[in-house]
């Protein structure tokens, strides 16, 4: 796991990139942005003890929203792959968190109010 400190207003996980990290926020603030045609809108905003990317990077989807500092942010960055090799121990384990957390994504789409399509319901 590696520290590391981010100036606001950086981008940390891009929108529809691929995913490879999981953050935990351990100081500052991340915006939560959609964009969409070229548009954005903030859906929420982070806190320390937060975390995100974890659904993306261990359901191999491409991120939902893109990361965005607000504050100076300390964030703590587990690579995936660690991860994935930290679960090899448990199979049984891995296939019921992966499914808790294709769950959680697919319900955090509908809470925020994205269709099937992906775009937001007004």
């Amino acid at each position: 796991m590696k520290a590391e400190y981010i100036p606001p207003r950086e981008d940390v996980i891009m929108q529809n990139e691929a995913p490879d990290d999981i953050y935990i926020i351990v100081s500052g603030e991340v915006e939560i942005i959609h964009t969409e045609m070229e548009r954005e809108r903030i859906l929420g905003t982070l806190h320390t003890g937060d975390m995100f990317g974890e659904v993306g990077a261990l359901i191999s989807r491409p991120q939902s929203f893109t990361y965005r500092t607000k504050t100076l942010t300390q964030l703590l960055r587990l690579k995936t792959n660690t991860l994935m090799e930290a679960m090899q121990i448990k199979r049984e384990d891995r296939q019921i968190l992966k499914n808790f957390l294709q769950v959680g994504y697919y319900l955090g789409l509908w809470v925020i109010g994205l269709n099937a399509y992906g775009r937001f319901q007004f």
